[in-house]
């Protein structure tokens, strides 16, 4: 049997569900929206920066040069002692071995930062041969997606072969890098260009191109996150 107080509740809570016409809402006065709050954002790290996994520069790599196989790209790039071979570099770039049983790097250090570079270099060089040298259509070119002018290279006419090389490594275009940043390479272009006045495998100018690739690979903005 249902308890006294248990059958007081029970008739309440019928009395309030529905059985009785529902009390009327009536809706508030009207008023303005509240005004919106400043707020301070906290955009610094948390943490030191941390170089991008190894197996993302390998297919950017690859990428670069022009979807190619990795065999492909080894063979491309070892002539005259500017690439070895991938297994020679996997170590260094602190991917795991698993047939000696080397486990995965954890932490960046120095050598895989030059090794890096070291990849960075054979790849501009090589880019530089392909495109610049052996000239290409445009739109069969890997890297140097653009024509040299003639004479000496202006400012303005850097900068805006910097901005394809630019976009191509960093992903964004120059001008909404630092405003200083075609600037700065241009005057490193122009200092790698008189050192290699004197001849060469590549001209002076050439030289300097590839010097300025080999420092977009290598720059913060594409090894760190």
């Amino acid at each position: 049997m249902i308890g006294e107080a248990a059958l007081v509740g029970l008739v309440g809570l019928v009395g309030l569900g529905g059985c009785g016409r529902p009390d009327v809402v009536e809706p508030s006065a009207p008023a303005p929206l509240p005004a919106h709050h400043a707020f301070t954002l906290d955009a610094t790290p948390k943490q030191h920066r941390r170089m991008v996994p190894p197996e993302a520069f390998l297919r950017a790599y690859l990428q670069w040069f022009g979807g190619l196989a990795p065999l492909e790209v080894q063979r491309r790039a070892k002539v005259d002692g500017l690439f070895d071979t991938w297994k020679d570099y996997l170590a260094a770039l602190g991917l795991p071995d698993y047939q000696v049983d080397t486990p995965r790097m954890t932490e960046s250090n120095t050598i895989m930062l030059a090794t890096l570079g070291r990849l960075a270099e054979a790849l501009c060089v090589r880019a530089v041969e392909h495109d610049l040298v052996a000239h290409p259509p445009i739109d069969q070119r890997a890297i140097f997606a653009f024509d040299e002018p003639d004479g000496d290279l202006t400012l303005a006419a850097f900068t805006p072969r910097f901005d394809v090389l630019h976009r191509t490594f960093l992903s964004y275009p120059a001008a909404l890098a630092p405003a200083d940043r075609a600037a700065r390479f241009y005057a490193l272009f122009r200092e790698v260009a008189s050192h290699h006045a004197g001849g060469g495998a590549l001209t002076p100018a050439r030289t300097a191109w590839a010097a300025i690739c080999t420092a977009l690979v290598q720059h913060p903005e594409t090894e760190l996150y």
